[in-house]
């Protein structure tokens, strides 16, 4: 995040420690749990940051992605990823057609029977980076490249494109550069588009079965017959919503299990505690505030939150997981946590489609973790490097060391 010239703290607020969350949040939880906010671009916004707030806007169907006025509504951040939606009039029609199309590709069963290949695929960076020889960035090393490489994979994007991917995806999430983002992204939707129409020219080319674009090429969902232009936006949306997000979870999840040693030990001893080692980090393994930008559609009378329509609502998902009324030691980090509701994946309508592909790709990574001997930070008194330049926050580099075979 960025300060202010005034020094007034402003929306979104920036964590003071790589696995904190920020001051603000814990005295706003202990109030009404909504307030209004100035944010950075000199708008305003209600701040909801306890869990049930969280829920019942997640459920609240006077809430959404979209705004009757896009270029005139209040935002966030000058940032593109905090760009309010279009097509107000029918954003819960398109909504739920767009989820009936991908609830079979991303459902839990299909993906589970992906496990194999995202195995190897870790497998293959973990060797190479073991042969670099510490240190090495779990960041750019690690985290980045794999998630990068499944939701490639999954969608079918061919490899010259998705060098292209990854720097759009950055330049949307960092401050000041929304013209930069939105020029390539318009690049890649032609580029994107392009890909759809060789697929179907030669139905039977190189490009045949290689994930969803294919699949939306050659037989698109009954539910959702939409124009190419469509459908390459959706392709940039699911690769903006399913890289970042999980690399910045497994790079994080990484700084709390080196930050809990007895922890990671325990994880590397007992296979059995990783599927709650992995929905810990999605709770407690934030960065940036996880903050979610919606709008009123309509007016909402609550009783202390006079909203009205084109309001803009600020979830902050990383409050809500840290409420001290739902979890126990709500701050503390701990693999064996239960239960644990957490609502890092959203809740209600826009409930993360990509849940089952995330938690798959987090399992996988903190497993691979354990072919490094005794892991551990390359410099026991490095503090966090945090990019302040990204409202989705994250690591900017973790450097990690083990212990090598003696020469």
């Amino acid at each position: 995040m960025v300060d202010e010239p005034s020094g007034e703290p402003t929306l979104p607020y920036a964590c003071p420690w790589g696995t904190g969350e920020p001051s603000q949040f814990s005295e706003l939880r202990s109030g009404t749990g909504i307030d209004k906010l100035p944010t950075s671009t000199g708008d305003s916004a209600w701040l909801v940051t306890n869990y049930d707030g969280v829920r019942a806007m997640c459920n609240d169907l006077r809430v959404g992605k979209s705004h009757v006025d896009p270029p005139h509504a209040p935002r966030l951040w000058d940032a593109a990823l905090m760009e309010p939606q279009s097509g107000h009039a029918d954003e819960f029609t398109d909504h739920t057609r767009w989820r009936h199309a991908l609830s079979r590709p991303f459902s839990s069963r299909r993906l589970s029977q992906l496990r194999p290949r995202l195995e190897i695929l870790l497998q293959d960076i973990v060797t190479d980076r073991l042969a670099d020889g510490p240190p090495v960035d779990v960041c750019a090393g690690i985290a980045q490249p794999f998630a990068a490489t499944v939701i490639c994979d999954l969608l079918g994007i061919p490899q010259e494109l998705r060098p292209a991917l990854v720097q759009w995806s950055d330049a949307a999430r960092t401050y000041g550069m929304t013209e930069a983002a939105t020029a390539r992204r318009d690049v890649l939707l032609r580029e994107i588009d392009a890909v759809l129409k060789k697929i179907r020219d030669q139905p039977d080319g190189p490009l045949r079965d290689s994930g969803l674009l294919s699949d939306f090429a050659l037989t698109p969902p009954d539910s959702v017959q939409l124009q190419d232009d469509k459908l390459a936006r959706a392709i940039l949306d699911i690769f903006l919503a399913g890289y970042d997000t999980v690399a910045t979870r497994m790079s994080y999840g990484t700084a709390f299990l080196l930050d809990h040693p007895e922890q990671l030990a325990e994880l590397r001893d007992d296979p059995s505690l990783l599927d709650g080692a992995v929905e810990e980090i999605f709770r407690l393994a934030v960065p940036g505030g996880g903050y979610i930008c919606r709008y009123a559609h309509s007016d909402m009378p609550l009783p202390d939150a006079p909203i009205k329509a084109g309001d803009l609502i600020v979830l902050s998902f990383q409050s809500a997981n840290r409420d001290e009324q739902v979890f126990i030691d709500a701050t503390r980090f701990d693999v064996r946590r239960r239960p644990n509701p957490h609502i890092a994946f959203g809740h209600g309508t826009f409930y993360c489609l990509g849940a089952a592909l995330a938690r798959l790709e987090l399992s996988v990574y903190l497993a691979g973790l354990s072919r490094f001997p005794a892991l551990r930070r390359a410099h026991p008194t490095y503090e966090h490097d945090l990019a302040h330049d990204k409202v989705t926050g994250g690591l900017r580099q973790l450097l990690i060391a083990w212990d090598t075979p003696s020469a």
